[in-house]
């Protein structure tokens, strides 16, 4: 599949969320992303883009669209904080290499606080696809690549997500929740990346 393959895929599955169920949307979401994460073309692709730094995330499809389809580069041993994705419904997985994820279960501490406890692990590669759903244990997640290459996951994010929060550890064990804007390295992207002859 390819990236016009996709966002058709994403926009027509936005189109119809309202008369889906989350079952079924993350089936839909998750059967295009993996036909577009398991082409050779595609990661070709992420092979041979030059990231401008140790973490590069690109929107694939127009900024002006209801939805994102991002892709996200990883040097050796960079990841994420443990963040959410301000409930959106949406589906993750790796177009080159292997990414680590863990998803994480927030408890109330008071006081601007909240305790984060570890819920699982999960190795995301070429075709394996995690969920993201707006249940606090299916939206807290960080992400690392432990390899000493180059990763790539693509996010496909049925809501725009415009700011989310990211969880940084105080003193006393607890987290503390930051909003944070979503920002990207470059976008369209997709335009640049190779779309099949077939008819």
């Amino acid at each position: 599949m390819d990236v016009t393959a996709l966002i058709d895929a994403v926009s027509r599955t936005r189109g119809r969320a309202g008369r889906l169920s989350r079952q079924d949307i993350t089936d839909r979401l998750s059967r295009a992303l993996t036909a577009f994460t398991t082409s050779s073309a595609n990661q070709r692709f992420a092979e041979e883009y030059r990231p401008s730094g140790n973490y590069t995330r690109l929107l694939l499809n127009s900024p002006d669209d209801a939805y994102q389809i991002v892709l996200v580069f990883w040097g050796p041993g960079q990841g994420s904080p443990v963040h959410d994705h301000d409930d959106t419904i949406g589906v993750v997985s790796a177009l080159t290499g292997r990414t680590k994820e863990v998803k994480y279960v927030l408890t109330p501490r008071g006081e601007g606080r909240v305790g984060l406890t570890a819920a699982g692990e999960f190795t995301l590669a070429p075709g394996r696809i995690t969920p993201i759903l707006p249940e606090r244990d299916k939206q807290l997640h960080l992400m690392v690549n432990e390899q000493d290459h180059w990763s790539a996951t693509v996010h496909v994010y049925l809501t725009a997500i415009h700011r989310y929060r990211q969880y940084t550890v105080v003193p006393d064990g607890t987290y503390r929740a930051t909003e944070t804007r979503l920002w990207f390295d470059e976008t369209g992207v997709g335009r640049r990346m190779p779309v099949s002859t077939r008819s």
